[in-house]
């Protein structure tokens, strides 16, 4: 009889665990971390705790979220069915007049009238591109009443003028290097994968990933049936299948054409020099991949 190789599943990783409860103590917490990152991961395993003190506001921005209204409005009745878990109140509908100052006001007013804390939890918010979203999200985070802390995860740096937050010490940011794996870690989640590998293969596949969340767990998937786990993790690439299949999904399909032609174009060379290097950033970091 074959038994089937235990699935990756999620860790405790106890010491970013800590650093978000940390950082509950400050208005506004800015996880910014590249795709695979696990920064979903970590807020699920973080919110889902036995005895979390915390009545959490989740909303999750759809992909390419272009209509400001659907985001502002699932965003108001998360903070409902957090405020008052019991109610059957119908979902805030659409109005052909939409005016977003008067709906932050109106998020504001209801979070200002919840009773005990709230941690607002806007995932993914790199998503959104409505035009005015920034301004307008600027003005909820700076102005979140005082029983209010609110958490926002993205892949890049979005145009919000925190500063002062981030003067006064009410503005916590966890960032790719934080994110990372420990060794210790990697080592866990191989364990918990049903994975047998020497402490030194352990140690090369976390320097090949560089604690990448993505990386380990892909890693970790190709391990599972694999003949030869010393052998695989010496050849553990970017070009593997499973990695080259996720940042194809995650990163490549997700640029504009001109940026894709770019992209594919300059893989066959070698090096660049530092101008197409400069371009070549520049074009990723304005569609929101570094």
């Amino acid at each position: 009889m074959t038994v089937a190789p235990a699935a990756p599943r999620l860790i405790d990783r106890g010491d970013l665990l800590a650093a978000l409860d940390r950082a509950a103590a400050s208005k506004v917490t800015v996880i910014s971390a590249p795709a695979g990152s696990g920064k979903t991961s970590l807020l699920r395993t973080w919110a889902a705790r036995p005895g979390q003190p915390h009545r959490i506001a989740v909303v999750q921005v759809q992909r390419d979220q272009q209509d400001a209204q659907q985001f502002w409005l699932a965003l108001l009745d998360a903070v409902r069915q957090a405020s008052a878990p019991a109610s059957r109140a119908e979902p805030p509908a659409a109005t052909p007049d939409f005016n977003a100052p008067a709906m932050v006001d109106r998020v504001l007013s209801e979070l200002a009238d919840a009773h005990g804390g709230v941690t607002l939890v806007i995932d993914d918010l790199h998503e959104l591109a409505a035009p005015e979203a920034p301004a307008q999200l600027t003005r909820l985070l700076t102005n979140l009443p005082p029983h209010v802390h609110a958490i926002v995860t993205t892949r890049h740096d979005l145009r919000l003028r925190l500063h002062q937050l981030r003067l006064a010490g009410e503005l916590a940011e966890i960032r790719a290097a934080g994110l990372r794996f420990s060794e210790r870690e990697t080592r866990e989640l191989l364990e918990t994968s049903g994975i047998a590998l020497s402490e030194a293969g352990a140690a090369l596949l976390h320097q090949r990933t560089e604690g990448w969340a993505a990386g380990l767990r892909l890693a970790a998937l190709s391990l599972a049936g694999h003949p030869d786990p010393e052998r695989f993790v010496t050849e553990f690439s970017g070009s593997d299948r499973t990695v080259a299949e996720y940042l194809i999904a995650e990163m490549l399909d997700r640029q504009p054409p001109d940026v894709q032609d770019l992209l594919l174009r300059t893989s066959l060379l070698d090096w660049v020099n530092g101008e197409l290097a400069d371009l070549l950033t520049g074009r990723l970091a304005r569609n929101g991949s570094c």
